[in-house]
């Protein structure tokens, strides 16, 4: 393995993910959306690793640290379909399990490394070709998210006068703040690492952001970029999700 793509992810639950939605969505349909996200963050980093792969550029390892059953729907789609490798992700707040997976994948043989979660079911290959770019010349590449924390973190490989990224940069973090991608970045620059900053973009987490999603989705990306958020725009289309079908 020389490079290794990280997916954050849980069992979808009702009353258990998306809990921002609800209200005015339900707790079923909430669960629901957070299968479609998954699928889609899942079948795009698939695609990322199929190109890159048929490219000759890398070999490329992908990875859902999950926080549930490895039978799980969603985690029995990532791993026998999709051809994922299954981790658990343990306990801990979310810095100590970002930095045990990486160790983990470190221990496997991943040089560099990409991790990120289902929040975004409308990221692009764009922006994981230009993360892997960054990768090669900086030690930390931050995906900056709307909300304050951020939509993927690349980690570098490591240089003999500097801690490895990961031993630094998730510690110290007041996670779920809109403070989490500042300070990450100040503790990784004390630390005298090279950190570059992808293109903002957004999570779905709140109804105004799925409201958002939907736009985004059906009047912009569904010409330009078919391939992308294509579950989730298959319930926004499907589903009579409360609260929006009344904006139709």
């Amino acid at each position: 393995m020389k490079e290794a793509v990280v997916i954050f992810g849980k069992t979808a639950r009702p009353g258990e993910v998306k809990t921002r939605l609800c209200p005015p969505l339900q707790a079923e349909e909430a669960a629901l959306l957070y299968d479609a996200f998954a699928r889609d963050v899942f079948e795009l980093v698939a695609r990322y690793r199929d190109e890159e792969e048929a490219s000759g550029n890398r070999r490329v390892k992908v990875v859902l640290a999950w926080d549930g059953e490895e039978s799980d729907r969603l985690a029995v789609f990532a791993t026998r379909e999709l051809g994922f490798e299954f981790v658990g992700q343990d306990g801990g707040d979310l810095g100590a399990r970002l930095r045990r997976i990486a160790n983990w994948c470190r221990q496997k043989g991943a040089e560099s490394m990409m991790i990120l979660g289902t929040d975004s079911p409308t990221l692009s290959m764009e922006h994981l070709q230009t993360a892997r770019l960054w990768l090669e010349r900086c030690d930390v590449v931050f995906g900056p998210a709307f909300d304050g924390g951020y939509y993927l973190i690349g980690l570098g490989e490591s240089r003999a006068e500097l801690p490895l990224p990961e031993e630094v940069v998730f510690d110290g973090i007041e996670w779920s703040t809109r403070e989490v991608m500042e300070q990450s970045w100040r503790i990784a620059r004390r630390q005298g690492l090279l950190c570059e900053l992808l293109g903002y973009w957004y999570d779905i987490d709140t109804f105004e952001d799925l409201k958002r999603a939907r736009f985004h989705l059906f009047e912009y990306l569904a010409s330009r970029e078919p391939l992308v958020g294509q579950h989730t725009r298959s319930i926004l289309r499907s589903q009579s999700l409360t609260g929006l079908g009344d904006e139709e």
